[in-house]
């Protein structure tokens, strides 16, 4: 065996054994094999082990092994972290890879008060290992699958056989058969490949780093996709109520847990609509407010040259930087930056006359009001469909907003996650 296609590799190794007559080659990329597991579990044991035939008994008690046939095969198992085993005419492939994983820490991104610390692995083994140590029924199923023409990376799909729907798991292995990919890193990779429309800016999955939010799911008989090199893991299908539950509330007592969820979407109406609302009741109609209220913004915009609508979009446009600067930002400067950029842009902009202070309280009031939203990837969808709302109350007033108020519930109503959909109300608790 040649195996030409590694031999440009600097970190690829073909190492030549021998003992009296007998002798073995072996073939492996050095930067993914563990070479102390080498020496300890093939070539110590092949200097120990009398007899040819022993050997290869102990080769085949090798948790991950395998008969190679063809170089194409042997080449594909050296990049997944095999050693390729040279013995006479037969060819034997172990798993013997070296990846370097972070050991388990707090959930960073999804964080509560009373639950879990605990994340998820990159390693998709260990994250296994965690969610079966959680979830112990014989009926959690685990399927290996191979996505990526370049990257071959492993995805393992985890669901209750009992709770399952079996329909829904034929429309995802018809899915997972037609992807084609060159290289799938991440859980939002495989979530753009699974969603039927490419322009929908709600997310049809969620993703978690969680250990409890997976098993919690699986016992409401979603489906739990394990990503190789992710520690983020997507579920599926999943509904939009799914995004405003956090993994305090089974924790707390029932009428708190009732009152942060109704806090909830308190705030995704704030969010969502009261800039738009703000526009067209300064635009079109403002003798709905008291008449104080009303004489109060009107005297806070004297000065403001420029309608409200182009106002609201400019503020809302520099809190989206000053967010977006907070992620890229180093984190230990990320905080205060952003902090006191966003004071000194409100406070100058105020003074400049460029904005009313009443703008500066329903900016806050918006910018705060999401975050109250436990899922980011809700965060997102979100925020862009806040500016389409505000175009049509500068054209419409308010019932531009309600117009669009009505359309979003329809599109939300026409979306299917894996064929469910997405504004299933009473699913599973």
């Amino acid at each position: 065996m040649k195996l030409k296609s590694l031999q440009e590799n600097d970190d690829f190794i073909q190492r030549e054994v021998k003992k009296g007559t007998l002798t073995i080659t072996l073939y492996y990329l050095k930067s993914l094999c563990d070479e102390k597991r080498i020496t300890d579990h093939v070539i110590s044991p092949f200097y120990e082990i009398d007899g040819n035939n022993e050997f290869i008994d102990y080769v085949k008690s090798f948790e991950e092994w395998a008969m190679v046939k063809e170089e194409k095969i042997a080449v594909e198992k050296i990049f997944s972290g095999f050693v390729i085993l040279l013995h006479e005419d037969d060819i034997y492939a172990v798993n013997l890879d070296n990846f370097e994983v972070r050991s388990l820490g707090e959930s960073t991104e999804e964080s509560v008060l009373q639950g879990p610390k605990d994340g998820l692995s990159e390693k998709v083994g260990i994250s296994l290992n965690v969610i079966r140590n959680r979830y112990r029924k014989e009926t959690l199923i685990a399927k290996n699958h191979t996505l990526g023409k370049n990257s071959k990376t492993k995805l393992m799909v985890l669901y209750d056989n009992c709770l399952c729907d079996q329909d829904i798991l034929k429309h995802l292995n018809n899915k997972l058969e037609n992807i084609e990919v060159d290289v799938l890193q991440s859980a939002g990779q495989l979530q753009k490949l699974l969603i039927d429309s490419k322009w929908c800016p709600f997310p049809l999955f969620l993703t978690t780093e969680r250990p409890d939010r997976v098993v919690t799911n699986l016992s409401q008989g979603k489906i739990v996709f394990l990503i190789e090199g992710s520690s983020w893991a997507l579920l599926g299908p999943a509904s939009f109520f799914d995004f405003f539950k956090s993994m305090d509330d089974p924790v707390e007592l029932p009428l708190v847990g009732k009152f942060f969820i109704t806090l909830r979407y308190i705030a995704l109406m704030i969010t969502l609509f009261f800039p738009a609302l703000y526009v067209a009741v300064i635009s079109y109609s403002p003798e709905i407010l008291k008449v104080q209220f009303a004489l109060l913004i009107a005297g806070s915009r004297i000065s403001v040259p420029f309608p409200s609508y182009s106002e609201i979009i400019f503020m809302m446009l520099m809190a989206e930087f000053l967010s977006e600067a907070s992620i890229r930002l180093p984190r230990t400067i990320s905080s205060s930056a952003t902090t006191v950029g966003g004071l000194i842009l409100g406070q100058a902009a105020s003074q400049a006359g460029l904005i009313g202070n009443v703008m500066i309280v329903v900016i806050a009031a918006v910018a705060l009001s999401i975050f109250v939203i436990p899922i980011n990837s809700m965060h997102q969808a979100i925020r862009i469909i806040r500016y389409p709302l505000i175009i049509l109350g500068s054209l419409f007033g308010s019932i531009g907003v309600l117009i669009g108020a009505f359309a979003l519930i329809a599109y939300l109503c026409n979306l299917r996650s894996l064929g469910r959909p997405y504004m299933q109300l009473f699913a599973n608790n």
